[in-house]
C-alpha cells in the first residue's frame, strides 16, 4: 500500500470472499488510482477469484488472485517486485493491480468507464468482433452490479440519516 495517505473509509463493509482488509484495500486502491471505487468491487464480484487461485485460459494466459489479473500485465509488475505469487496471495496486492489495469484502461480511453470495463476483460487493441461482444457483455454485467452497489450505498447512507435524526 502507498505511504502518504491516510486510510481511506470503505464504501462498503466485507462481504462474500472480501475481508475488512480487502475492502479497506479497494478503497485505497480508488483513491490512489482514481477510479470509481464500486466499479471495483463490480469487478472484483464479476471476476470471483480467490486468494490463492490461479486460473487458465484457452489462450495459455493465467488469472491470477482475487481480481483475476492476466498473466500478461506481469511485465509491467515486475520493475516493481510484483510477480504472480504476490498477484495470487495476496488480497491488497492484487486489488492495487485491479486498480492500475483499470486506470491504465480509462487513460487510453478517455476516463470512459464502460470502454476501460471491456478492456479489463478484453484489452484496449481488441478488435475481433466475437472478442469485442465478449467484452461488451462483461462490461454491461459489471456496469449493472456497479450500478446495484451504487444503490445499495446511497440507500444506505440514506438510512443511517434518518435514523440519525430521527423521526
Amino acid at each position: 500500500m502507498p505511504v502518504g495517505l491516510p486510510p481511506a473509509q470503505p464504501l462498503l463493509p466485507p462481504y462474500g470472499h472480501l475481508d475488512r482488509r480487502a475492502v479497506e484495500c479497494a478503497a485505497a486502491a480508488a483513491r490512489y488510482y482514481d477510479v470509481p471505487e464500486l466499479l471495483l468491487h463490480a469487478i472484483l464480484q464479476k471476476e470471483n477469484g480467490r486468494v490463492g487461485e490461479m486460473t487458465r485460459n484457452k489462450n495459455g494466459s493465467w488469472d491470477i488472485g482475487i481480481a483475476q489479473i492476466n498473466s500478461g500485465w506481469l511485465p509491467r509488475f515486475a520493475p516493481y517486485g510484483v510477480g504472480a505469487q504476490a498477484l495470487r496471495d495476496n488480497s491488497c496486492t492484487n486489488i492495487y493491480a485491479e486498480a492500475w489495469v483499470l486506470r491504465y484502461n480509462a487513460n487510453l480511453v478517455a476516463n470512459d468507464w464502460f470502454k476501460a470495463t471491456m478492456a479489463y476483460n478484453i484489452g484496449v487493441k481488441t478488435r475481433a468482433p466475437e472478442r469485442l461482444r465478449a467484452g461488451y457483455r462483461y462490461a454491461v454485467e459489471v456496469v449493472n452490479r456497479w450500478w446495484k452497489l451504487h444503490q445499495y450505498v446511497t440507500s444506505a447512507a440514506a438510512l443511517a440519516r434518518t435514523e440519525s435524526t430521527g423521526p
